[in-house]
Order: structure tokens, then C-alpha cells, then sequence
């Protein structure tokens, strides 16, 4: 779930009455890779005081309990997964590039190879996101994620070369990489429209959102 002020105090927050000390929260640096980090114990609290974010990745997955996996986005689309039998969470940052390498297939991958998952288990949340409304790209850039999509055998027959609907994309990917329909929930939001939501295109903010997931109690909390 989205949250929009948490970042700037870098300290414990509450997000849906929970307590989250920021020692137990894992961020990742962003880089609009496919590149996907199992975190650790060690991992916990990176991104705040004098612990780095993991470096070069975009997201992150995890097994241990009281740990939060966290994503920040402006326009870009949140990916939030978890999987109730190995009790694996996973939290995706998908913009255009990362949704052109398809790192939400890389992700589902990791979790099944480091923890077993099976994909009739995951649940996915995609959260809001720019609409293809509010995002035009050149038509070079829009032939190249055209054809990345048509490399993994989308269908994409309604694609708009110049206006990619990125979450729509996300959601044929999610279900290619088997992930059943009944087990995603999209968050249509437009942060572009929505003034609850930064974004970059439309104000050229350098504040974001946070999406965050873990297990606390052994119960998921997104």
C-alpha cells in the first residue's frame, strides 16, 4: 500500500497500525535493473542512517519474519507478492525499463528457485500507477518495449506504440509467469490524476510514494 510522507522523517513509522522500526525495513537502490536481491538478516535496515540501500537492484524478496520490503515510486508502478505456504514476500519496482526486461518474471523466478514457491500460491498486488493516458514516450522507445513484450509472447495486440499502458502490461506478465487471475488485485489509481499520489511528470517531484510488505506475527502486512 501506498504511503507518502514516511521517507522524509527516516524513523519508525506506523503504516495500517503497525509499528515499523526502521531497523527491520530493507531498500533497495533503484536502477531501473531486472536485477532481483534475496535479502538477509544483515540487510535489514538498509537505506537508513549509515546503512546503504542494496545496490543495483530494483527488488527484493524475502523469507524472515519482521522484515519489510520497501519500494518508492512517482509514477513508476509498484509490485507487491507473497506467498502464504513459504511465507515469502517480494516487493518489485516496475517502471517502463524494468517492465520492458520483465522484472517481474525475474522476480517470481527468484522466489521459486530460493524458497520453492509455486505460483499457484503467490498473491500479486499492483499498485497505482501513470496510466498510458498521462505517459507518452517517443515512438523509438515505444518500438522497443513493443518489442521486448512481443520477445515474451504478451499479447499485445492493442498496444499503443507512443502510449504503453504499463500496468497492463505488469498484469499479462504476471499471468504468463503463471501467476493465477483471481490472485492479482490492481490498484488502477493514475498518480499522474490523483492528486493523493507524487508524480513526476506532473510536478517533476523528487518525493514518493513508499509500498512496503512483510510478515509480522506471521500474518502479512502490505
Amino acid at each position: 500500500m501506498p504511503y507518502r510522507t514516511i521517507m522524509a522523517k527516516h524513523s519508525d513509522f506506523t503504516a495500517n497500525e503497525l509499528l515499523i522500526h526502521k531497523s527491520s525495513v530493507v531498500i533497495a537502490e533503484q536502477t531501473h535493473s531486472n536485477n532481483v536481491h534475496l535479502c538477509m538478516e544483515t540487510d535489514s535496515g538498509a537505506g537508513f542512517d549509515q546503512h546503504p540501500q542494496i545496490n543495483d537492484c530494483d527488488a527484493l524478496i524475502s523469507n524472515l519474519p519482521n522484515q519489510f520490503l520497501l519500494i518508492r515510486t512517482a509514477d513508476c508502478t509498484p509490485v507487491l507478492l507473497y506467498d502464504s505456504q513459504k511465507h515469502a514476500v517480494g516487493a518489485i519496482h516496475s517502471g517502463r525499463e524494468g517492465t520492458r526486461k520483465n522484472i517481474v518474471c525475474a522476480t517470481i523466478n527468484k522466489m521459486i528457485s530460493e524458497f520453492s514457491s509455486q505460483t499457484e500460491h503467490i498473491m500479486a498486488w499492483i499498485g497505482p500507477g501513470i496510466c498510458k493516458k498521462h505517459y507518452q514516450v517517443s515512438r523509438e522507445i515505444g518500438s522497443e518495449f513493443h518489442i521486448s513484450c512481443q520477445k515474451d509472447g504478451l499479447d499485445i495486440k492493442t498496444f499503443d506504440i507512443t502510449y504503453p499502458d504499463i500496468q497492463d502490461v505488469i498484469f499479462k506478465q504476471l499471468l504468463s509467469a503463471g501467476i493465477e487471475r483471481d490472485n492479482i488485485l490492481s490498484n488502477k489509481t493514475c498518480t499522474y490524476e490523483s492528486l493523493d499520489h507524487f508524480s513526476f511528470r506532473r510536478d517533476g517531484t523528487h518525493n514518493r510514494q513508499v509500498n512496503l510488505i512483510g510478515m509480522y506475527n506471521g500474518k502479512y502486512y502490505l
